[in-house]
């Protein structure tokens, strides 16, 4: 029996084979490495993002707030100044790209005694309407002239 065709035939395509077994391994280990790259610069933006964002600027900017992110995780955690900013932060960061989802872990903090904190840690002062602009909003919601 003449086995040379058949090793000849062997060798064809094994070699063929293992060479392309050793590039798909190659090609899976880089997109494994990738992903994990991508993955952690997705969680880098997504934290940059939330701070540098209008809402955290400007309404959430005296709050206590650390913005932690793991493949697209979220976790809020520190203290606001008001109930409202509670839902307001989760919201913010919920709207952004790459966030899957978003544990709040923000507090209220607490007042200090005596102190009269309104929106925005300013103190509350009660409207007071000057007698000039009582007339300017009787006259708006009523026919009379003054």
């Amino acid at each position: 029996m003449n086995t040379a065709p058949m090793i000849k035939k062997y060798r064809e395509t094994l070699i063929p084979g293992i060479i392309s077994m050793l590039l798909m391994s190659g090609l899976l280990a880089l997109l494994i490495i990738t992903g994990y790259l991508f993955a952690a610069n997705t969680d880098d933006r997504i934290a940059t993002a939330a701070r540098k964002s209008y809402i955290f600027q400007t309404y959430l900017k005296g709050d206590d707030i650390q913005i932690r992110s793991e493949d697209g995780a979220v976790t809020l955690l520190g203290t606001v100044a008001e109930k409202p900013h509670l839902s307001l932060a989760a919201d913010t960061v919920a709207d952004l790209p790459g966030v899957k989802r978003v544990d709040n872990r923000l507090a209220v903090r607490p007042l200090a005694p005596g102190d009269a904190r309104g929106r925005r840690g300013q103190p509350h002062r009660p409207t007071i309407w000057p007698a000039k602009d009582l007339e300017v909003v009787t006259m708006l919601f009523t026919d009379k002239q003054p």
